[in-house]
């Protein structure tokens, strides 16, 4: 298994898609910076609630001064971690659904490695890169602001430990998204059908119950159930309930070993043509 991931790692190395897509990754930062700088006001027009301040009152003094501290610029990337999401999509593709659009599978098998053995380098490498991925994302978000402004005030006590815990609890979902992504991966084999059903994964759910919710608002609490709103409600961790967090941590979690458990299954009795 170790020797397929290195091999994995090589080519993703030598490759251009790790590359455009950080790049992009980049623009998106940067865009994502500029627009926090431009419309720097107080610290409620960047979504924290009268509730947030009152618990955290050094909190409105990070925004003064001519540019952003990093803290304010992780709690806005955290805020809008679902737009992530899509930068792992080409990844995903490119780690896991090459063998199949390569037609590179019956090599690996023919090595003697057994298919869930070959599922999980997949599974483990896609894994490493969102980590990563995540660490560029932060990053850039710190660097950008750097460069655009001086950063403001200093944190408030304590506030980087919670960064830390907010960034650790949507990575758990950020995997779950991974693993699902692998799944459709080894289930479909097309690159195009993981394109489509990744992207409905994400938006379809959450189109469809705003939709309802709109409606009948007595049916608000499905969205609690909702991968991507769950994503974003835990960029506000310190301020949430502990059966919101997880509910949360729960539907990731389900979602990441039911479609570990179902594709590891499927790909076993799958017909390699």
């Amino acid at each position: 298994m170790m020797n397929i991931i290195r091999a994995d790692v090589y080519r993703i190395v030598r490759g251009k898609a790790l590359y455009i897509t950080l790049a992009v990754l980049l623009v998106y930062c940067v865009l994502t910076v500029g627009a926090l700088h431009a419309f720097q006001s107080g610290a409620i027009n960047f979504g924290f609630t009268e509730e947030a301040l009152e618990e955290v009152p050094n909190l409105a003094n990070m925004f003064e001064g001519p540019g952003v501290c990093s803290v304010t610029i992780l709690n806005d990337a955290a805020a809008q971690m679902e737009n992530i999401v899509f930068f792992l999509l080409p990844v995903i593709i490119v780690v896991a659904g090459a063998i199949f659009s390569h037609n590179t599978v019956k090599n690996d098998l023919a090595w003697g490695i057994s298919r869930t053995k070959l599922y999980f380098s997949k599974l483990i490498l896609n894994s490493a890169i969102c980590v990563f991925m995540l660490l560029v994302y932060m990053g850039f978000m710190v660097i950008i602001a750097a460069i655009i402004g001086s950063f403001g005030g200093p944190a408030p006590a304590g506030h980087w430990v919670g960064l830390l815990q907010i960034y650790s609890a949507q990575l758990v979902m950020l995997l779950a998204y991974v693993s699902f992504g692998v799944f459709l991966a080894f289930t479909t084999k097309r690159t195009a059908a993981v394109n489509g059903a990744f992207i409905a994964f994400i938006f379809v759910p959450l189109l469809l119950l705003t939709i309802i919710t709109t409606i009948n608002t007595d049916l608000q609490w499905l969205l609690d159930f909702e991968m991507s709103t769950n994503l974003t409600r835990l960029a506000r961790l310190p301020y949430l309930e502990t059966r919101e967090i997880v509910r949360a941590l729960g539907i990731g979690t389900f979602v990441l070993a039911a479609s570990t458990i179902g594709g590891v299954a499927l790909f076993k009795r799958a017909e390699i043509k």
